[in-house]
Order: C-alpha cells, then sequence, then structure tokens
C-alpha cells in the first residue's frame, strides 16, 4: 500500500472532514426544513379542523332552533287541534242532547 505524504494525508483529511461537515450541514438544513413544513401542513390541518368543527357547532345550532320552533309550533297547532275536537264534542253533546228531548216529547204523545 502507497501512502501520500503527511501533508497530502492531512490535506485529504482536511478536506474530507469539510465534505462530511458539508453533508452534515445539508442534512441538518434538510431536517429543519421538512420540520419546518410538517408543521406548516400540522397548523394547516389544525386550522381547516377548527373551521369544519365552527361549521358544525352553527349547523347544529341551527338545527336545535329549527327543532325547537317546530316543536312550538307543533305544540300550538295540536293545542287547536284538542280546542276544536273539545267544541266539536260539547256541540255534538249538545245536538244529542236535543234529539233526545225530541224524541222523548214525540214519545210521550
Amino acid at each position: 500500500m502507497v501512502s501520500g505524504s503527511p501533508s497530502q494525508e492531512s490535506h485529504r483529511f482536511e478536506t474530507e472532514n469539510r465534505h462530511l461537515r458539508e453533508t452534515i450541514a445539508a442534512l441538518r438544513d434538510e431536517l429543519e426544513r421538512m420540520r419546518s413544513d410538517e408543521q406548516a401542513r400540522l397548523q394547516k390541518a389544525l386550522v381547516s379542523a377548527e373551521e369544519e368543527i365552527g361549521q358544525l357547532k352553527g349547523m347544529i345550532r341551527a338545527l336545535r332552533e329549527e327543532l325547537e320552533h317546530r316543536k312550538i309550533d307543533n305544540d300550538a297547532q295540536r293545542h287547536l287541534i284538542e280546542q276544536a275536537a273539545r267544541e266539536e264534542a260539547r256541540q255534538l253533546q249538545g245536538m244529542i242532547r236535543v234529539l233526545r228531548e225530541r224524541l222523548e216529547g214525540h214519545e210521550e204523545r
């Protein structure tokens, strides 16, 4: 094995050492860029999720309000129907009473 002079060896080691330091620096930069990109993607995903959550909460609130309005409307409508049914029953009972009285009046003759 033939080796060069100590100064050539030293120069080769310095060159290799510099090359390795540059490679390490480049890899660190790349790793930092990847971390930064990942943080940006994560932040974007979080913002998107928060927006969607806000929209869903708004939709839930609107649906609850609509449901409550429909319940109020249905209760009012049911109350009117019940009131009309009671009035109709009262009128029918009055008619029955009048018809009985007429029948009883005819039977007495």
